[in-house]
């Protein structure tokens, strides 16, 4: 039998036991990680979503691997993402966005150091403008507001971090969410900031990330 057969036969025969309520509940969750594709624990809002694919993994392993996606698991950081077995869907970023997502990977990782598995990791907006120039973007002028914000809200879109301020003032926290580590994923800091410096250099406007 087939994986997608063997998958549709476990949908028939365990979906339908669910309560209503639970499969209302699986149907959210679905279409949840087809718009933000990123769920962490470390979000209020997507604990008991968290848990619940975890209570469930079987059903929405068999879900998605019919629509030619996997549900990764990372148990370890808290997270949950799916992926496209054939790298479609994939979302291309703009020269600025990717810069602004490594920069973050990297102020991330910085924070890790200091912080225990169960802490969020919190940073102010004025330690992203800091880093920026640290590595020469602009000639070290300030991003502005108008091209910070569409960034930042792309980012937040996918649950890779999350803010209040709207105004974006230099002491609006930003919270990091450990889902970036599976979306710059890359095996060293060195490997981030090689990636940095071809941007920087001059690379190409736009970049394609492992958004699904």
């Amino acid at each position: 039998m087939s994986d997608k057969k063997q998958a549709i036969k476990l949908l028939n025969d365990e979906f339908v036991n669910l309560k209503e309520a639970e499969k209302q509940i699986f149907s959210r969750i679905v279409n949840k990680l087809f718009q933000v594709n990123y769920i962490t624990r470390k979000k209020i809002g997507d604990a008991n979503d968290y848990r619940f694919i975890l209570a469930y993994k079987d059903l929405f392993q068999a879900y998605f691997s019919i629509a030619d996606f996997e549900l990764e698991i990372k148990r370890h950081e808290e997270v949950v993402f799916i992926k496209n077995v054939s790298s479609f869907n994939h979302l291309r970023l703009k020269k600025e966005e990717s810069i602004l997502l490594l920069v973050i990977r990297l102020i991330y990782q910085a924070k890790m150091d200091v912080v225990t598995l169960d802490e969020n990791v919190e940073v102010y907006l004025s330690d992203i403008h800091a880093e920026l120039a640290k590595i020469g973007y602009l000639d070290n002028k300030r991003m502005t507001k108008d091209r910070l914000k569409p960034s930042l809200q792309l980012l937040k879109n996918y649950n890779i971090i999350d803010y209040m301020d709207q105004k974006l003032r230099d002491d609006a926290r930003i919270k990091i969410y450990p889902t970036i580590l599976f979306v710059v994923n890359m095996d060293s800091l060195k490997e981030v900031l090689d990636h940095l410096d071809e941007y920087l250099q001059g690379g190409s406007d736009n970049e394609e990330t492992d958004e699904d």
